[in-house]
C-alpha cells in the first residue's frame, strides 16, 4: 500500500469532534457570519476560548487586502498543496474559480509547477516567497528581494498572514483528521469583494 493510500485510509476517521449546528452558529457571528459552517470550522469549535476570535480574524482574510485577491487565493492553494492538505485544496479551488482564476493555473499549481508560463512574474515571486516561508521558515534574501519588486511591505506581510493562517488550518485538519465536507461550500455573496 502506498503512502498516499495509507494517508487516505488514516483520514477516514475524524480525531476531533465536529461541533453541531447550534454550536457552530453561535461562533459564526459578526464578520464570521459570512463563513459557511464547514467541517474545519466545526473542528475549530473544540477550543471555544479561541475559536470565536479566530473565526472573526479569519473572515477578514476574505475582505479586500492590498494583496491581489487572485494571488492570495493561489497562495492558499499552494499552501494546501505543500501541506498535503486535500481539504484546503479542494475547498479553495471553489473560491479560486469564483475569482475567475483559470483552470490552467489551478492545474499547474496542483502539479507543483510553480514556474509555469501561465503565471506572471509577480505570481512566481509570491509563490517562491510562500514556498520558502513554508519549507525553510526564513525566506532567503534572494526570494525576498524578488518579491519586493512586486509587493509592498504591507502586501508581503499580508502574504505571511495568509500563508500562516492556512498552514495552521492544514495542520489542524490533518492532525485532527477533519473529514471532507459532503458538499463543497459555495462562496457566500459579498464575501469576496
Amino acid at each position: 500500500m502506498s503512502h498516499s493510500q495509507t494517508a487516505t485510509k488514516a483520514t477516514s476517521r475524524s480525531r476531533l469532534p465536529l461541533a453541531d449546528d447550534s454550536s457552530i452558529n453561535a461562533l459564526l457571528t459578526g464578520a464570521a457570519a459570512k463563513l459557511p459552517p464547514i467541517n474545519v470550522f466545526r473542528a475549530l469549535a473544540n477550543a471555544p476560548s479561541l475559536a470565536r476570535d479566530y473565526m472573526q480574524y479569519f473572515a477578514h482574510l476574505f475582505e479586500p487586502l492590498e494583496l491581489d485577491s487572485r494571488i492570495e487565493r493561489l497562495l492558499v492553494l499552494l499552501t494546501g498543496k505543500l501541506s498535503g492538505c486535500e481539504y484546503v485544496w479542494r475547498q479553495n479551488v471553489v473560491v479560486a474559480k469564483s475569482l475567475g482564476i483559470p483552470d490552467e493555473e489551478i492545474a499547474e499549481l496542483h502539479k507543483g509547477n510553480f514556474e509555469a508560463s501561465c503565471f506572471s512574474a509577480a505570481q512566481r515571486a509570491a509563490f517562491r516567497f510562500a514556498q520558502e516561508t513554508l519549507e525553510i521558515v526564513q525566506v532567503t534574501d534572494a526570494a525576498y528581494a524578488e518579491a519586493e519588486k512586486y509587493f509592498s511591505p504591507r502586501a508581503l506581510t499580508e502574504i505571511l498572514y495568509v500563508v500562516g493562517s492556512y498552514m495552521f488550518l492544514s495542520r489542524l485538519i490533518r492532525t485532527g483528521r477533519v473529514p471532507l465536507d459532503e458538499r463543497l461550500a459555495e462562496v457566500p455573496p459579498g464575501v469576496l469583494k
